[in-house]
């Protein structure tokens, strides 16, 4: 019996030796297995984790996502959002570009090309990244719009350029038609005046194009030059500021600061100057309370030398030139702009899309019948006024220059000849240039 016991023991000790020497081979064996994996991962960059920056109404936000959500579950590739309404945007992508923590793929401002990739190297030469991007749904000029030096820094989302629309049922109340003239303003502001309205209300940014393009016309001069450089000078700024008075005056425009949308919806306002990728905002939005809206064009001054009239991409998409996931956000660019899928989401939030596979996408869902597109064919049938925009026609500084200086003469805390030349000195230190 003790022998019986004793070779039980050892049948034991050994049955656990044996187990225990298995266990330690299969968890040596899931260690070194899992330490390759983890460098095989890291050596292809599976699984790989990009960022995604852009700006727009809470609509956007919303289709965006879902269109990422869409990405991420076909494409095996993460992504970290970053988004927010235009206010403080440009600035927030100022500090990122400055200090390299800016997203992998971004949405940018035409303008933003020049100022963050002056030498072509600020973003990512999409060139590089064809074999993951589909150039071939863009033309030549179209891919000209974000190449840089030779480098391909951003494609472009949909064209954009200024368009009037205006409250039909107003007009009509008044017995107006559309302006075609700048004496056409002056004619409805004195009429709607009376009843305490005003014929245009728009943002400083919308101001500033407005009032170049009045410059333009009457001066036969570009307010700036392709290279920047600023050509008014104090004589033609302070005959400029004294039309803007006369138009405040006169009921033609709306003060900026007291601009606000609902005057727009209420008829307070009869029309207002917009980009083509904001009709929804203000014409689809107007219609939808049972409002009639009419769609125009800039106002012109007869024997005119300049319309005054740009076009630029509306927004563009970008990588950014430090990304450590090239190929990732290639793949995440391309979706953006020439998934089907994506495509349908969107619409013409954006504007019409420049993409070949994204209009034959939306031209079965009813595209023609969109404003947007209304509004890109009024675009294209003057193709032979319009210029492409100068980048410091957008820019913050030179917006907030001219407005700032400007409220000085308006609020009769300068003359016109002094707020101009403080103009033309703000304008030029923003720009580095002048005439």
């Amino acid at each position: 019996m003790k022998e019986f016991k004793r070779g039980r023991f050892l049948l034991l000790v050994g049955a656990m030796v044996a187990i225990f020497i298995v266990a330690f081979l299969a968890l040596k064996s899931n260690l070194e297995y899992r330490n390759e994996s983890e460098r095989y991962t890291i050596g292809l960059e599976e699984n790989p984790k990009v960022s995604l920056s852009w700006w727009g109404s809470d609509e956007r936000h919303k289709y965006t996502m879902e269109g990422v959500s869409h990405f991420e579950e076909t494409q095996g590739i993460d992504v970290s959002l970053r988004y927010g309404d235009w206010n403080g945007y440009a600035k927030r992508t100022k500090v990122w570009m400055e200090s390299g923590t800016e997203a992998d793929v971004m949405q940018i401002n035409y303008a933003w090309i020049p100022e963050y990739s002056p030498d072509g190297n600020g973003f990512y030469d999409l060139n590089r990244l064809s074999e993951w991007i589909d150039l071939t749904q863009f033309t030549e000029e179209e891919l000209s719009f974000g190449t840089r030096n030779g480098k391909l820094n951003a494609l472009p989302i949909a064209m954009n350029t200024h368009v009037f629309y205006y409250n039909q049922d107003m007009l009509d109340h008044y017995g107006l038609s559309v302006p075609e003239t700048w004496d056409d303003l002056f004619a409805m502001g004195e009429v709607v005046g009376k009843d305490g309205k005003c014929v245009l209300g728009m943002s400083k940014k919308q101001l500033l194009l407005f009032l170049a393009a009045y410059y333009e016309q009457k001066t036969g001069k570009q307010m700036f030059l392709p290279n920047g450089t600023f050509m008014p000078s104090q004589e033609e700024l302070t005959d400029l500021l004294e039309v803007y008075r006369s138009m405040l005056d006169a009921h033609v425009l709306s003060p900026v600061d007291s601009f606000d949308r609902s005057k727009y919806m209420s008829g307070e306002i009869l029309g207002t100057m917009c980009w083509i990728s904001d009709s929804k905002i203000y014409s689809d939005g107007l219609a939808e309370t049972g409002v009639s809206v009419t769609l125009a064009t800039y106002p012109k001054m007869p024997g005119a030398k300049r319309s005054g009239w740009y076009i630029k991409p509306a927004t563009m998409w970008a990588i950014s030139a430090e990304t450590e996931h090239p190929e990732a956000a290639a793949k995440l660019l391309n979706y953006l702009l020439n998934d089907p899928y994506m495509v349908h989401l969107q619409q013409t939030e954006k504007g019409v899309p420049v993409s070949a596979v994204a209009i034959e996408t939306l031209s079965k869902e009813g595209l023609e019948d969109t404003n947007e597109y209304k509004a890109t064919e009024a675009m294209h049938a003057l193709s032979g006024e319009v210029e492409m925009i100068v980048p410091e026609l957008e820019n913050e500084a030179v917006i907030d220059a001219f407005k700032t200086d400007a409220d000085e003469f308006l609020f009769d805390k300068q003359s016109a000849e002094e707020c101009a030349a403080q103009i033309r000195a703000d304008i030029i230190a923003a720009t580095k240039g002048g005439n």
